[in-house]
């Protein structure tokens, strides 16, 4: 095939409220921001894709599409390496440098799969399947707004509020049919969590829940945390501790898997991960991982080994929600339900509604991702922009 050469990028960076207060052990948000990216090829077709809107991710995208104008889109290693360079050894940018090579990198998938007249799912394998089953994240703690890690706290010590959480889990069960959840952990009472799972499977008992501490809780803490939990039947621990030797103690503790989005996020970390037997599930985030071929290697590489692979998203437009389904889609070895968080942002940047029908996502139909943009809804979230050219 002839050369699909760039010929123009356009970045802008977005922020989108949520209609929930997002409380977890990391941070207690209201906002997601992401770097949307349109990329355009000589022959004028525009390809769509998004990473994290931090303006340090943004500025690197910047960087990074300079150096891309007049390359083939076709030539996703040369890309990668014009960028990152050819091993995770010559990346300076670290994870940032990651996420915003797999804004681009997505951006030149659709584009190629548009003018190849194929779905992404094809490009990147097969289109197996046209509906994605899809997890909905549950807040620590319903909070009417922000508040500072204190107030958690002391929300957290009453325990007759972890009451509200459970009404909010219901709510989208009676909303969207969500059968799939990931409650995320404050990681400051040991006693909440317990007693919170609990009643989360009391009121919905043929629910699949995975438990994120996001690795703030110690080892010994945790260990005796999900030993008290082992009789749940979670559906996975995902981080409930720090470092993969901590992970490799807690999981020969318990029955139910241990996954991780946090310490197995590249290449050289799958080796150990595997060789320790620190987990049971490795979580592919599209935008840590650094792009789509990443997360293919990951999710053929950790079946081999006997590991599950699953895919780990959080606040994404629904440029990278679909394109978790083609992900979906076309890798067998993702089985797992797929994280989503798009019924919680306030807005899209899309023509096409992505909706939760029952619990999942279809598929869109239509070559690349199968979706357009919306540039006046696109300009109404705008918080800056800039276009790339030869």
């Amino acid at each position: 095939m002839a050369k699909l050469g760039i010929s123009s990028v356009r970045l802008t960076r977005v922020s989108i409220p949520l209609t929930m207060v997002h409380a977890g052990s990391m941070y207690v948000i209201q906002k997601a921001e992401r770097t949307v990216v349109e990329l355009t090829l000589e022959n004028g077709i525009a390809g769509l894709g998004d990473t994290w809107g931090t303006p340090e991710v943004f500025g690197m995208a910047k960087q990074f599409a300079k150096g891309w104008i007049g390359k083939d889109a076709l030539d996703r290693f040369a890309l990668r390496s014009a960028t990152l360079g050819k091993s995770n050894y010559d990346n300076k940018y670290g994870r940032n440098g990651r996420a915003a090579l797999a804004g681009l990198d997505l951006a030149a998938w659709d584009a190629t799969a548009q003018s190849l007249k194929i779905s992404l799912a094809e490009l990147i394998g097969a289109r197996k399947r046209e509906s994605i089953d899809v997890v909905s994240s549950l807040p620590a703690a319903i909070l009417q707004k922000a508040v500072s890690r204190d107030e958690l706290t002391a929300h957290l010590d009453v325990l007759a509020n972890t009451r509200l959480v459970v009404d909010f889990a219901l709510e989208q069960v009676r909303k969207f049919g969500f059968r799939n959840f990931k409650l995320k952990s404050a990681a400051w009472s040991p006693e909440w969590d317990w007693k919170l799972l609990n009643e989360l499977k009391e009121a919905m008992p043929g629910a699949r829940i995975r438990f994120d501490p996001n690795a703030n809780y110690g080892p010994a803490t945790a260990t005796a945390l999900c030993k008290r939990l082992d009789k749940l039947g979670l559906e996975f621990f995902e981080d409930p501790t720090g470092e993969m030797e901590g992970l490799a103690r807690l999981k020969s503790a318990v029955k139910t898997p241990v996954a991780t989005n946090m310490w197995v996020v590249k290449d050289e970390q799958l080796a150990p991960a595997i060789r320790r037997q620190a987990v049971d599930v490795v979580l592919g985030d599209l935008f840590m991982w650094g792009g789509i071929d990443a997360v293919r290697r990951m999710a053929k590489t950790a079946h081999a080994f006997g590991l599950k692979p699953a895919l780990h998203s959080v606040y994404e437009t629904g440029i990278s929600t679909v394109a978790n389904l083609h992900l979906a889609s076309a890798i067998p070895e993702f089985e797992y339900p797929n994280d989503a968080s798009l019924h919680f942002m306030s807005a899209d940047v899309l023509a096409e509604p992505q909706t939760v029908v029952d619990g999942k996502m279809q598929l869109p139909r239509g070559f690349g991702l199968g979706v357009s943009l919306d540039q006046a809804k696109l300009e109404k979230l705008a918080v800056e922009s800039t276009d790339i050219r030869s």
